[in-house]
């Protein structure tokens, strides 16, 4: 099982020994297997990685990050090929139906409207919290009557102030942006592990958005960020730039805990739990058999 994320911060090499991701950083040297990482952020701009570990990586179903000047992420590696019957997936994709669509759509909004009433009522926000699972039990097919910017707005403003905008150059925003990237990564990795064509969304259409699907299933997602990013706040742990201490506590919302269906899982797992679900959904024109992460109270996720 796939458990761990890598942040690399400082210069050096990284190659492929024996089933193992070889680390040389200032004349020191590290494995790590491959078959236990799931998302690695190579952070410094002077790194080196070898062909045959990208090729391993991409065996192994491992999705690779790289960021810009700014340190953050900007490009991403993705398994080519995994699922066995690509082409049976391709052509399920294709022939979702318009109210099938819409119907999955209601169902995710309808999750993150939630799960921001969660987040509401853990920062002490009540009266917002209770507007939002109003708003949420009013989401109709495709989300017509636009609850989800509805909902935003209450939220944010609720959570983070009354004159947040998500436009503003500050350091909740910088980490919001980290972290929704880091997630969103996660979320391709496993429909690129599944079978799914990213760029085909079911609310998400932009032409020029190779990852239409993830920002899709991103939503749910979202309020963990969120609430991480209020927890890191209360403690004082935000800068005016982001750290290299609080990309990695950013990078840990991967290993949060969720819950599905009355059961606990990491952040990666519900990922996967919730990609997988997604063709039982489509073949039974369920939307109702999606599989939506439920954010929990904040706390890392136990590996066993």
């Amino acid at each position: 099982m796939t458990w761990r994320s890598l942040l690399i911060q400082n210069s050096g090499k990284l190659s492929l020994h024996r089933e193992q991701m070889l680390i040389r950083q200032n004349g020191e040297s590290y494995t790590v297997p491959l078959e236990d990482i799931a998302v690695i952020v190579v952070e410094h701009r002077e790194t080196l990685i070898t062909a045959p570990l990208l090729s391993a990586l991409a065996e192994y179903g491992t999705t690779l990050l790289t960021c810009d000047e700014q340190f953050l992420p900007c490009g991403q590696w993705l398994p080519y090929s995994q699922y066995h019957r690509q082409l049976k997936t391709l052509k399920l994709q294709l022939n979702i139906s318009e109210p099938l669509k819409k119907q999955l759509w209601q169902h995710i909004v309808r999750r993150k409207i939630l799960n921001q009433a969660f987040v509401a009522d853990e920062t002490g926000n009540d009266i917002a919290a209770k507007r939002l699972r109003a708003l949420a039990a009013e989401v109709r097919s495709g989300d017509t009557g636009n609850r989800e910017a509805q909902a935003a707005a209450l939220y944010f403003q609720a959570v983070f102030g009354e004159k947040f905008t998500r436009n503003d150059n500050n350091a909740v925003n910088a980490s919001l942006n980290y972290a929704y990237a880091v997630i969103r990564a996660a979320v391709a990795r496993s429909l690129a592990l599944y079978g799914w064509l990213p760029a085909l969304g079911l609310f998400h259409k932009s032409e020029l958005n190779p990852f239409n699907l993830a920002d899709d299933f991103i939503e749910p997602l979202r309020p963990l960020v969120d609430l991480t990013i209020l927890n890191l706040k209360e403690q004082g742990r935000l800068k005016s730039e982001l750290t290299p201490q609080t990309k990695q506590a950013l990078i840990r919302v991967l290993h949060s805990q969720v819950g599905i269906e009355q059961q606990t899982f990491s952040t990666l797992a519900a990922i996967d739990k919730m990609i997988a679900s997604f063709q039982p959904s489509i073949v039974a024109k369920n939307a109702r058999l999606l599989k939506l992460p439920e954010i929990l109270p904040l706390k890392e996720y136990q590996y066993e």
